[in-house]
């Protein structure tokens, strides 16, 4: 800086002045650097003699935590990431839960449609089975009447062919036919229990005649 023509150099005004300018720079690292207009006021109001000494400002130490705003973007990307991973999660789970979803109602409806399926099929065996059924007690009430109408028209013939056959009915040498029935008359003289048992060995009834056409 140039110095006023009304100062005299002394050795112990330079090492005071030395001195000032040694503070003054290490005072550089802790406050801020002046200004242009700073530095024309601090020049119009110096004394005589007051050394001010222009330069360059230090340069502030680099912060070792790095940049705050860096480390909030980063902060800040790192969240959005989770967010978009969480979202795709959930998103993932949507589908997979609608696809569980479309397959249960699938599944459900050929399940009910099996059973429609069952149930028409059932309902049509069963109405074959009564059908059957019922035409099979229709034939067995026609054989029933079948059957009385063949006993009826079987019980008609016997009768009209017994009294055939028991009238063409011959009886046995030395019997006699007498009204349908054979007799023997037997020349012997025997007991009555002797007698009525020759009648029952030859199957017969050993009777009494009193009637002169049976005699």
């Amino acid at each position: 800086s140039p110095i006023s023509p009304s100062h005299v150099a002394s050795p112990d005004s330079f090492e005071d002045d030395y001195d000032d300018v040694s503070l003054s720079e290490s005072d550089l690292g802790h406050n801020p650097p002046a200004t242009d207009e700073e530095l024309q006021s601090q020049k119009g109001k110096g004394s005589p003699g007051d050394y001010i000494l222009v330069g360059k400002p230090t340069s502030p130490e680099p912060s070792r935590k790095g940049d705050p705003e860096s480390g909030g973007g980063t902060g800040r990307s790192r969240r959005a990431t989770s967010v978009v991973v969480l979202y795709v999660l959930v998103a993932l789970s949507f589908v997979a839960w609608a696809l569980l979803f479309t397959m249960a109602i699938m599944k459900q409806m050929e399940i009910m449609e099996e059973l429609k399926l069952l149930r028409s099929n059932c309902s049509d065996t069963q109405a074959e089975v009564w059908q059957e059924l019922v035409e099979t007690q229709q034939k067995q009430t026609r054989l029933r009447m079948r059957m009385r109408k063949y006993y009826e028209e079987l019980q008609d013939i016997t009768a009209q062919i017994c009294p055939i056959i028991l009238s063409d009915k011959k009886c046995s040498a030395g019997w006699k036919m007498f009204e349908k029935s054979c007799y023997f008359f037997s020349t012997e003289t025997m007991s009555w229990p002797d007698a009525e048992e020759i009648c029952s060995d030859q199957g017969a009834h050993l009777v009494i005649i009193n009637s002169d056409l049976e005699q």
